[in-house]
């Protein structure tokens, strides 16, 4: 058999198949398992193509630290939800060379950058953009930083969280009751929003009187001040339920003597060292609260922070809004010293891990048996205990250690420092606010649209809000007269 073209060669002992033609092979490559992430744009660095700047404010953004974790948990909660409510995602770009990215459809807008103004929020918009959050998450409450507005629409909805100094806490909240009855109007276009005006306009229609002012009464300021405990007593004792002069401390206004009997300081928050022990807090039948520590939760047991808030809280905000033109009208305070009365919020128990005390390597028997120990901080006084209790509270230590689940038996020191059990300094910062004259304004836009006189309690008295009582020169040096210099000694 010849073969043309080849050199002489015989072949023996077997088989020849001359294939005439190309031979291709073809290698099959393994098929990848598809994951969420093939289901979205993958965006590369290379195909966007920047034609303007629009703004060099800083929204977001993942650092370089943590940009790994933060970006998989943002992809992973976005790209599991699809609701209109919801931003929704589009793809994302995991640049090799910066930061990774995630992309939303229409362009949206954080709503920190419509709602504030030079870092102030806007009273007409806050009880807007509630509303807005009412239609779809009645009862709701939602951190500002988690929101942004759909230019297109207009609408409201969820999405990555960003930074807002000041505002990182702040929350947006919806009502059941929040839409006038029959009345369904489309949400503003974003072009509406510098208009106060048109936006007051549309509240008027779409929602109630007393929606209106709790959106204008919710842009009061925060603040924080660390204070002695002398100082603490006394504003734990005079200032629930009452506005009062930034300097002097001298009272104005409060609720009526129904209400402020009611008045009681309640735990709103904790932040301590482990989950272990954030679960087990009790707040005990004399307010103390009660923290169940195991060998295991000792060395988390580090610094803490027990947040209260005085009950009755948006009750007082509500009448003072609607009355405030009032009662500075009748003390004839002038308008430029406004922004001078504030009202108490509540107050701040700091606890700092002092030291853990070594535990001797011959004590195991906690940490061998799994005894439990409990960690007890004092209750705080109530505005209707008496002198003797907030001498006492200030005098007394803030916290301490026992083997009783009931905390009737203190545990020594000598013991707590053989368990090797932490000690605590301890700081107080009481929290207060005010409102900006935005916020006065606005509430004599509602005067006004009802035909009230802003310097009457036709307004409060329409909506049932308590009439507060107006506190003159005299009758507050009179009952300065009847405390303990003790308690009123700042």
């Amino acid at each position: 058999m010849a073969l043309h073209g080849c050199s002489e060669f015989t072949i023996s002992g077997g088989q020849f198949t001359n294939v005439q033609g190309n031979l291709v092979q073809y290698m099959q490559q393994a098929q990848r398992e598809l994951t969420r992430w093939d289901d979205y744009r993958h965006i590369r660095t290379g195909d966007v193509y920047v034609t303007s700047v629009i703004d060099e404010s800083e929204v977001t953004e993942y650092d370089e630290t943590r940009q790994g974790k933060t970006f998989k948990h943002d992809f992973d909660s976005f790209s599991q939800v699809k609701t209109p409510y919801v931003a929704q995602l589009f793809g994302y770009n995991n640049n090799q060379n910066g930061l990774p990215a995630l992309i939303f459809y229409n362009a949206l807008i954080p709503l920190s950058h419509v709602i504030l103004n030079n870092n102030i929020l806007s009273p007409v918009l806050n009880g807007y953009f509630c509303h807005q959050l009412s239609l779809w998450q009645p009862d709701a409450r939602i951190a500002m930083n988690n929101l942004w507005i759909d230019p297109k629409t207009g609408a409201l909805c969820q999405g990555p969280q960003i930074r807002i100094p000041g505002f990182n806490s702040w929350k947006l909240w919806g009502s059941t009751s929040n839409s006038m009855p029959n009345n369904h109007f489309p949400a503003l276009s974003i072009q509406t929003y510098r208009d106060t005006s048109a936006t007051f306009d549309y509240l008027t229609k779409t929602v109630s009187t007393l929606n209106i002012i709790r959106g204008i009464a919710g842009c009061y300021r925060p603040y924080m001040e660390k204070v002695a405990e002398k100082k603490a007593i006394s504003i734990l004792k005079t200032h629930p339920g009452a506005i009062y002069h930034e300097h002097s401390q001298q009272i104005i206004a409060r609720l009526p003597a129904t209400a402020r009997d009611r008045l009681h300081y309640y735990l709103k928050r904790a932040d301590v060292g482990s989950n272990a022990m954030r679960k087990s807090l009790v707040v005990m039948t004399d307010g103390s609260v009660q923290f169940t520590v195991t060998p295991m939760d000792i060395k988390h047991a580090k610094d803490m922070l027990l947040q209260y808030s005085i009950s009755q809280f948006t009750t007082l905000a509500k009448s003072w809004i609607t009355q405030v033109h009032s009662v500075f009208s009748q003390l004839q305070i002038h308008k430029d010293k406004w922004n001078e009365y504030y009202m108490h919020r509540g107050l701040e128990l700091n606890f700092k891990c002092k030291r853990h005390h070594s535990r001797p390597q011959e004590n195991t028997d906690l940490t061998s048996s799994g005894a439990l120990v409990y960690l007890f901080i004092q209750p705080i006084p109530q505005p209707s205990d008496n002198e003797e209790i907030l001498r006492s509270w200030a005098e007394s230590t803030k916290y301490f250690w026992s083997f009783d689940s009931s905390g009737k038996e203190k545990m020594s020191q000598a013991m707590q420092v053989s368990l090797g059990l932490p000690s605590f300094t301890f700081t107080i910062d009481v929290n207060y606010l005010d409102w900006d004259q935005s916020a006065y304004e606005a509430i004599k836009m509602l005067h006004d649209y009802y035909h009230f006189d802003s310097t009457t309690t036709a307004l409060a008295d329409s909506v049932g809000c308590p009439i507060l009582e107006v506190v003159g020169d005299d009758d507050w040096f009179e009952e300065l007269d009847g405390m303990n210099p003790e308690i009123i000694a700042f």
